[in-house]
This record gives structure tokens, sequence and C-alpha cells, in this order.
């Protein structure tokens, strides 16, 4: 009993200093998370939870619902602020890269084998590549068949018969007769050869990746990039495009959340 007073007076000081002298205090709190903290590194999480509560609780995290309702506000709130932002920086990109970096960047895109050639065989695949095709190819062959009956006539004796009287008229009949039996024959073999010349074409690209002209193509597609800013590739960015996004955002949660795999991963 005799030794009451005295520890309630060190008890009293105890409490009178970590109310007066902020330091002490800190440190002692540093001290004390820091050990805690250490602890927990060290210690099994089998001996902090056992293994049923934890499989309840990583159910209850990858719930649809919640990943859902967590995305959401958070897709909401941070993607238009993000977005103004970017709109209102009409600085290169370029200037977050140093001199030796650019050339870093230069040297690595002229790596060879940078391109997988899939890369190449999926631009030249679709229906939009044969419609680009179909379409330039047409107008090109349809103009070298306008050249080529006037040609042929003005080479003929009737040509050098020139254009006056009954040979003009009969020359220009049968230029007109030409073409319009050619344009079929056109539209026919661009109907029947465009994806062998899509192939063809994405072949003949692949085994010119690593030459000049192409890596020079792709230093250019990245110095275009970086001499752009932020504005300009969030121009088109408005809010029916941040709704869109904050759509596929929450659809994308919901999905990998019920994904089995990523379920089985975080059982695991």
């Amino acid at each position: 009993m005799g030794g009451e007073p005295d520890e309630r007076t060190a008890l009293k000081q105890w409490l009178h200093g970590r109310l007066t002298e902020e330091e002490p205090a800190k440190q002692e709190w540093h001290q004390l998370l820091g050990a805690t903290w250490d602890y927990l590194l060290l210690t099994p999480v089998r001996d902090l939870i056992d293994a049923k509560t934890a499989k309840a609780a990583a159910d209850e995290l990858m719930s649809a619902e919640l990943v859902t309702g967590l995305s959401r506000p958070v897709v909401a709130a941070v993607a238009p602020v993000v977005i103004q932002e970017l709109r209102g920086d009409e600085r290169p990109l370029e200037r977050f890269l140093p001199k030796d970096a650019q050339v870093k960047l230069q040297e690595a895109i002229a790596r060879p084998g940078l391109v997988h050639p899939d890369w190449i065989r999926a631009m030249f695949r679709g229906e939009a590549a044969e419609a680009v095709l179909n379409d330039a190819l047409y107008r090109a062959l349809k103009d070298f068949s306008t050249l080529l009956p006037r040609l042929m006539v003005k080479l003929s004796p009737m040509g050098r018969l020139g254009v006056l009287g009954s040979a003009g008229v009969l020359a220009e009949k049968l230029i007109e007769d030409l073409e319009r039996r050619i344009e079929p024959e056109i539209k026919s073999f661009l109907a029947d050869r465009s994806e062998q010349i899509l192939d063809r074409a994405a072949e003949f690209t692949i085994a010119k990746l690593d030459d000049p002209a192409s890596i020079e193509f792709r230093a250019n597609l990245v110095n275009f990039v970086l001499s752009k800013s932020p504005a300009f590739f969030v121009g088109a960015a408005d809010d029916v495009m941040l709704d869109d996004i904050g759509a596929v955002a929450e659809l994308t949660a919901r999905h990998v959340a019920d994904m089995p795999d990523m379920r089985a991963d975080v059982h695991g």
C-alpha cells in the first residue's frame, strides 16, 4: 500500500508530460506504431484471422455490388477533375522527357523486332480495311482505265487522223464503250481479290518492318505524340464520353468481381 502514492505520482507525471510535451509523445507513438507494424509483418495471417473469416471477408470484398458501389463514385469524382486539368494544359508532352531520355526513346523505337507481326496483320484485316483498299484501288484503276483506251485510240490509225469528222465521233464512242465495259471488271476483280491483296500487303509490310523507312515512320509517330499537349488528346472527351467511361469502369469492375479465377486468386 505504501507504493500507491508513488505509482499515482508517476502516473500523473506521465499523463502531464503527454499533455504538455509534444515531442516525447510523438516519439512514443512512432515507436508503438513501428513495433506494431513489425509485429504484423512477422506474424502469419492465419495467426491474426482464421481461414473461414478470411474467406468470408474476401467474398464480401469481391461482391459485385460492393465493387460497383466503390468504383462508381471514384470514377464520377476523379474523371471530370482529371479531364478538366488536362484540357487546360497546352504544353507539349515532350517537356517531361529530357534530351538524353528522348535519345534513348529513339534508340528503343529503332530496335529490330519491336513491332510484332500480328499488329500489322490486324491492321490489314476486316471489313474496314477492305473498304479502304477497294475504294483506293477502284479509283486508281478507274483513272488508269480511262487513260488507257484514250491512249490506245490515240496511237491507232484512227487517232492519227485526228478528231475531225466521223473518225473523231467514232473514237469517242469507242472510248466510252471501253470505259463502260472495264468498270464492272474492276469491281469484280476487287471483290474477288481484296482479301488476297490485303494479305500480301500485310506480309510485304511485315518484311519491311525494320527497314529505315519503317523505323522513320515509327519515330515520326512518337515525335507527333510528344509534340502534342494533354489538351490535344482530351479534346473529344465531352460529358457523354465521361459517362461512357464511367459505365465501362463500372461494368468492368462488376465483371472482374464475378470472375471465378479472380475469386480463386483472392481465396488462394
